[in-house]
């Protein structure tokens, strides 16, 4: 085109990329979303989206739309091939900092007033008629399981509130934030807690089935995973526990445990037979989820 590449300036990564295609959409805390090739890493816009303050979220996609959640509490839906703006952006009315959840159409968007919004993903209408709040921000990325989104936040509690109509069917509280993503399989809720507890919840009803927590406990921020027959955790301090969601007696659910001796603030992936964990320092780890042994990954 013989126009200069934008110079691209994030500061830091907070939020998880998107790909499209063959093209990965970020976000940083300066505010500038990018849209660039996977193969070279050129930009393929002509020039970044601005938005007007630091991008904490992860970026939600569809084939037609990239979302972009800001810490000015609005999101904004972009074009993928441009980078404009394709509607008018939708102001929650308070900082953003989890993943809004795409879903079915819809949009749930979680703010640090408290609110929970559910959105048409092509108009920002609202699909509610009110949207649900809670008694203090809502920070955890919003999961969408049997009709209910579970999402938590500053109140210590986990919320269940119905996809279809924004009342809350349960909460479940704790002692301290839900910060990280919650995990939901075989109609049960697993979700870290900053109390440095792992509570194993009921999807129906919110009721304690179980809770994990270490000898040496430290803040669960990280979402959990499923590799194998093995559930994973990892916590603030880089300590691995691989657990057994279903053996009982609670006391030999543990199965192994690993220390990576690094700070992990970022959620573990599964890839293949392994689990991939990346610490701060840019540090990455490789788990074998049926051992527990880790080995560092070198990254070019």
């Amino acid at each position: 085109s013989g126009q200069e590449d934008p110079e691209i300036k994030l500061e830091a990564i907070y939020g998880t990329p998107v790909v499209i295609g063959d093209t990965v959409y970020l976000g940083g805390y300066s505010g500038d979303v990018y849209a660039l090739s996977l193969e070279t890493g050129e930009p393929a816009w002509a020039r970044p989206f601005e938005a007007d303050g630091p991008i904490i979220a992860g970026l939600a996609a569809s084939e037609t739309a990239v979302y972009v959640a800001s810490d000015d509490g609005r999101l904004y839906v972009l074009d993928p091939q441009t980078g404009r703006e394709k509607v008018d952006a939708f102001d929650a009315g308070d900082s953003i900092w989890a993943k809004p959840l795409l879903a079915d159409g819809v949009l749930y968007v979680a703010s640090v007033n408290g609110k929970l919004h559910a959105l048409d993903a092509e108009t920002l209408a609202p699909v509610w008629d009110a949207p649900f709040e809670a008694d203090q921000g809502l920070i955890s990325e919003p999961v969408l399981a049997d009709g209910a989104v579970l999402v938590g936040g500053l109140d210590r509690a986990l919320h269940a509130v119905d996809a279809a109509t924004g009342e809350e069917r349960w909460s479940f509280e704790a002692d301290n934030w839900f910060w990280a993503r919650p995990l939901v399989a075989d109609g049960t809720v697993y979700a870290p807690n900053l109390d440095d507890r792992l509570y194993a919840l009921s999807l129906e009803t919110g009721e304690q089935l179980w809770s994990f927590e270490a000898e040496e406990p430290d803040p669960l921020r990280s979402a959990p995973v499923l590799a194998g027959e093995a559930l994973l955790i990892v916590d603030r301090g880089g300590n691995v526990f691989g657990l057994d969601p279903e053996e009982e007696p609670e006391d030999e659910r543990l199965r192994w445990s690993e220390a990576l001796e690094k700070t992990v603030l970022s959620n573990p992936l599964v890839v293949g037979e392994e689990v991939l964990i990346s610490a701060q320092g840019g540090d990455l780890f490789s788990v074998d989820p049926v051992t527990g042994r880790s080995s560092e990954v070198e990254t070019p």
